[in-house]
């Protein structure tokens, strides 16, 4: 049968902020077609191709496209990296939504990949990436502590990476200080990847050239790193990345105008913490 006769998947994601997860999955497949694009991710683009969704409204998300691109490649470095260096490597994708960092690192089948999602997303996924062998699939909320305790018994000598992508700024301060101290509490020794907005930018969502098409907003920013610090005593800022410093030329002349405006070039940033055992 021609794979245009088909009939599409329709995704049934009644979770206002996990359907924010077809945003990333659009940027990653454009960014294919892009001969000279940051990242490569084919199978983003089959996945497109498979689902029955409106992904056109995400079209003009220009900014949306290169900041996704870049937070891409610098997570898969940093898991690729992070695998390559521990002898027992467990890869805890959050809010894993439809990413496809699993199919895109070379090294994936040397580590333990769990990505954990709202059960909706997890259906899903199961439908359209059936996982490996090595790759599990956790159907819970970030929120909950139950899939902690389980992994951390599952692999008591096991060095774990937590990535958090395009997911805490939904959530509010408290929620996001429970997450990341629960995690730091349950794995001395570990390290935790997430991406933040600024308060300037939550109070500004609405503009964003992607999420306005959305029902869902900005809640949480963070315009210290070091605040982080102070929920946790083991908890110790390690880097923190601004989209804007990177790939400059493809921001172009708005963006390298931006970049020279601190409330433009902070707006968005990607963070690692180290959990110190």
């Amino acid at each position: 049968m021609q794979e245009s006769l088909i009939p599409k998947i329709r995704p049934q994601i009644s979770n206002e902020i996990a359907e924010t997860l077809f945003i990333t999955l659009y940027m990653r497949s454009q960014e294919t077609k892009n001969p000279d694009g940051i990242i490569r991710d084919t199978t983003a683009e089959k996945l497109v191709s498979k689902i029955d969704y409106d992904f056109s409204k995400f079209s003009k998300g220009k900014m949306s496209g290169i900041g996704t691109s870049i937070r891409v490649r610098h997570f898969d470095t940093k898991v690729s990296d992070f695998i390559e260096k521990h002898r027992q490597p467990v890869v805890v994708l959050i809010g894993c939504g439809l990413d496809t960092r699993y199919q895109r690192l070379s090294n994936s089948k040397k580590a333990v990949f769990y990505e954990l999602d709202l059960p909706e997303v997890i259906k899903l996924r199961q439908t359209l990436l059936p996982p490996k062998s090595n790759q599990k699939y956790i159907s819970a909320s970030m929120l909950e502590t139950d899939w902690m305790e389980m992994l951390a018994a599952s692999h008591p000598q096991g060095n774990f990476i937590f990535v958090i992508e395009g997911v805490l700024m939904y959530f509010r301060k408290n929620q996001v200080k429970s997450v990341i101290c629960n995690l730091a509490r349950h794995f001395p020794g570990s390290e935790i990847h997430f991406d933040a907005v600024s308060e300037w930018t939550c109070k500004h969502s609405k503009l964003h050239d992607t999420i306005k098409h959305m029902n869902a907003d900005f809640i949480w920013g963070l315009n210290d790193a070091s605040e982080i610090e102070c929920w946790d005593q083991n908890i110790r800022h390690h880097d923190t990345l601004y989209y804007m410093d990177v790939e400059k030329k493809r921001w172009g002349l708005k963006g390298y105008i931006m970049g020279l405006i601190p409330t433009f070039r902070k707006a968005s940033c990607i963070l690692h913490y180290d959990v110190v055992s």
